[in-house]
């Protein structure tokens, strides 16, 4: 049993139980690491349109190869790379930092880092978590388990947000349980926003500031942007406090597979402008709670997140066959004073309740079997967006917008997922995982005018099966 006085950390130069032991040595105690998740999967009904028309997919996804190691003694240094799905396998820079320990039950870091925020959000490669979709809070946009719709929940923060900037955590030597198990701190450049407009470097290419597009302006939840720069001056600032009694230490060495004793509790919260003009606010706060005893477990996370954002206009292009908006108009956007005409707020909250327990402790073949049932909602409060079809704005059509509802009416949704998983750990590296996910989706959106009257699906419950084999190292 781990000494309930030591600290843990997922960054340090010795890896959690569950990564180590493949990657080769080299450089003094460098280790290559990586993860990857082959996955088959099934998506019904077959109705033919949104996510729906998805059976016997088999992608390659999740997929993490990285070193790490002391390059200087104290001196963790991690570099790591991701390669997104939707990419196709272009390969973006994930993490680059390094540490210093040198100080007792401080840790300080500075780079491109893992932010410290919630519990799930640092369990983002697929040998760390028992399940292979996420929460609906911290959903993966270039995962399998995002689902949207017109003004449906969106996550407040998707899963394996990294940041530019530093961070500072102590880690205090006294037991009580009124004393915390940890202190964190950082400043980074923060989320940026969708579209991507950064500030790039001085370049003739570049000779101003790019316009608003007339898709709006909104955050990037799901971190779809790799810039390696800053697109405006604010900063998000951003914490976390953590208390746990027992074996656990903050964060939790090995993610979900883990046999320590305890409970943890944490607080999260960063806040920041995250537009170019920088004007746009968002703030985001968490509350995770988790009680381990031997394989069995019950962990819970609520996340409230708020932002304001720039909905998408319509100007009175839209074609003749939708007469009711072919009069809405809008006043220009003012730019210069970074005031523009469709900005509004948005509130997305939600929460998770996952159990999770040894089906079988010693397999006859392999390590350990897992199950877990996992509920969650998330909802959604917002400015009501209408979905046009083939709209002409400022001489570009298309194919699909969303526009504000003249009668300023705002919208109230929910989204409810419930998860049944299996989790089969092989050996040290390889995990054979099962899941069954339902998305109820009947108050996760909101009518839209119907001008060709074609079905509208977008009520429609979802269930998806998942078959995944993992390896990480």
């Amino acid at each position: 049993m781990p000494d309930a006085g030591a600290v843990y950390s997922i960054d340090s130069s010795t890896a959690p139980p569950f990564h180590d032991g493949f990657g080769a040595a080299f450089l003094h105690g460098t280790r290559f690491t990586g993860a990857f998740s082959l996955d088959w999967r099934n998506v019904g009904p077959r109705y033919p349109d949104y996510e729906t028309q998805v059976q016997d997919e088999i992608f390659l996804s999740d997929t993490y190869v990285g070193f790490e190691g002391p390059f200087v003694d104290s001196v963790p240094f991690k570099v790591e790379f991701n390669m997104p799905t939707s990419d196709q396998g272009v390969m973006n820079l994930y993490q680059l930092y390094f540490a210093y320990d040198r100080i007792p039950n401080v840790k300080l870091q500075a780079g491109k880092f893992l932010v410290p925020f919630g519990y799930y959000n640092e369990l983002y490669r697929p040998d760390d978590y028992l399940t292979v979709t996420r929460p609906l809070a911290f959903a993966s946009p270039d995962d399998l388990d995002l689902v949207s719709r017109v003004n449906s929940p969106t996550p407040p923060l998707s899963v394996g947000y990294t940041d530019i900037g530093g961070r500072a955590s102590y880690y205090p030597k006294a037991r009580s349980a009124l004393v915390p198990k940890e202190l964190t701190v950082y400043v980074v450049n923060g989320l940026g926003e969708i579209p991507n407009r950064s500030r790039t470097f001085p370049n003739p290419a570049q000779l101003g500031v790019p316009p608003i597009g007339a898709g709006g302006t909104n955050i990037d939840f799901g971190h779809q942007d790799n810039n390696l720069a800053d697109n405006n001056n604010p900063k998000a600032g951003g914490g976390r406090v953590s208390w746990s009694l027992g074996d656990i230490r903050v964060p939790l060495p090995g993610g979900e597979f883990t046999d320590l004793k305890g409970v943890t509790w944490s607080a999260s919260m960063m806040d920041s402008d995250y537009n170019l003009e920088g004007n746009l606010n968002y703030q985001i706060y968490d509350s995770a709670l988790n009680f381990l005893w031997e394989g069995f477990s019950i962990s819970s996370e609520y996340v409230y997140g708020y932002n304001q954002f720039i909905a998408p206009i319509d100007n009175g292009a839209n074609p003749s066959n939708q007469p009711q908006w072919s009069a809405a108009t809008v006043n220009a956007c003012n730019l210069a004073g970074g005031v523009a005409c469709g900005e509004d707020f948005q509130i997305n909250q939600g929460y998770y309740v996952q159990a999770a327990w040894p089906l079988i402790r010693k397999p006859w073949w392999g390590k350990r079997l897992m199950g877990a049932l996992v509920f969650n909602q998330l909802f959604h409060r917002g400015p009501a967006l209408d979905l046009f079809s083939g709209v002409t704005i400022g001489g570009t059509t298309y194919s699909s917008i969303e526009a504000l509802d003249p009668s300023g009416a705002r919208a109230s949704t929910r989204m409810d997922k419930y998860t049944a998983a299996v989790d089969y750990e092989l050996t040290r590296h390889f995990q054979l995982k099962a899941e069954y996910s339902y998305w109820v989706m009947g108050d996760a959106t909101t009518p839209t005018p119907d001008f060709t009257n074609a079905p509208q699906h977008g009520s429609t419950n979802i269930y998806q099966t998942v078959l995944a084999l993992v390896m990480g190292f």
